[in-house]
């Protein structure tokens, strides 16, 4: 039995999280409650471009609650976006303070609207009554001054967001460095608004010295350690890598972890061969997939080095055909 409840929330990785990895995900792990999709960009069109809203369409859900990221600076265009996606049948949207990466926070946007809490403030105040949808925001501590979320606190508790996601680090780390508790904890003091806490979870370890730490938080976002693990739900719930797990068919996943990871790289290859042309735009989105994967395989090191030099698909798969048969789970 588990000793406790947290909701747990994939994090929107882009070009890594996307349906065909979320669908896959969620048929062979579990202990996952809701996930955040990859940001969608606001555009000034009167008719958006159905292409922008693919990753996103009811149809092509995992099955778990499934909250669309937005990421711009233009109030209409957001609204737009946001009917669009409550016409979908999606009562959330999320806005995305947090990307931490140079072009996007150059046109201030994600990150780089941190710094400008007066243009922050002027947006929520004509998107928060114009959106059909409930609003969230994803926000870091700033852009290279960890005081710039603490000044735009103040702007956030005006308005009715449904949560504020903190990833305690700020945008020129990237992924540098560990995750800040203590300007966390600052942060925490000050919202008023529901809060849930990203990054560096890891292992349960990391993740039961968090929620011990902040008792009244209850929702936890997991990226990069749970690419690396997919198991890393089950253990913080249950206790155990490898559990049996229940499908929603009623049928038994293997219960070995080398096994599961075989029958999830499949679907998820699979799916990319049914919807992408050739071998090389597979193979770019299966290389960024062992990025994580292979962390705790006990030869995934070489076996990421060499799969990276494969140019045919047929190739690739023969490689780690041939290095999952001896791996084993190191985490």
């Amino acid at each position: 039995m588990a000793d406790t409840n947290p909701i747990l929330v994939l994090a929107p990785m882009r070009g890594i999280t996307t349906m065909h990895y979320r669908k896959a995900f969620v048929r062979h792990f579990k202990g996952l409650d809701l996930e955040m999709a990859p940001f969608i960009s606001t555009v000034s069109a009167e008719r958006i471009n159905p292409k922008l809203l693919k990753d996103v369409l009811p149809e092509n859900n995992s099955g778990l609650p499934l909250i669309p990221q937005l990421i711009g600076n233009n109030p209409d265009d957001f609204v737009q976006m946001a009917i669009a996606l409550h016409d979908l049948g999606y009562e959330e949207v999320n806005w995305n303070l947090g990307c931490p990466h140079k072009p996007i926070r150059k046109k201030r946007r994600g990150s780089g609207l941190l710094p400008h809490p007066e243009l922050v403030d002027s947006i929520l105040d004509q998107i928060c009554d114009r959106s059909p949808c409930r609003i969230s925001i994803k926000v870091r501590l700033g852009v290279s001054d960890k005081s710039e979320l603490l000044k735009l606190i103040p702007v956030l508790n005006r308005y009715p967001l449904s949560e504020v996601i903190i990833h305690p680090r700020t945008a020129e780390q990237m992924y540098d460095g560990t995750a800040d508790l203590n300007a966390f904890e600052e942060a925490l003091k000050i919202l008023q608004l529901p809060v849930c806490y990203n990054g560096d979870i890891n292992n349960r370890a990391f993740f039961q010295m968090v929620e011990s730490r902040f008792p009244e938080v209850g929702r936890f976002m997991l990226g990069r350690g749970l690419l690396a693990n997919p198991f890393l739900c089950e253990e913080i719930k249950v206790g155990t890598a490898g559990t049996a797990v229940r499908s929603g068919a009623g049928t038994h996943r293997p219960t070995n972890p080398i096994e599961r990871i075989t029958a999830f790289h499949a679907d998820v290859v699979s799916s990319y061969e049914a919807v992408l042309h050739g071998d090389h735009p597979v193979l770019g989105k299966m290389k960024e997939f062992w990025t994580y994967q292979a962390t705790h395989l006990s030869n995934g090191r070489p076996m990421f080095k060499k799969l990276k030099k494969a140019q045919r698909l047929s190739t690739y798969k023969a490689i780690v055909s041939e290095f999952l048969a001896d791996a084993e789970w190191t985490a």
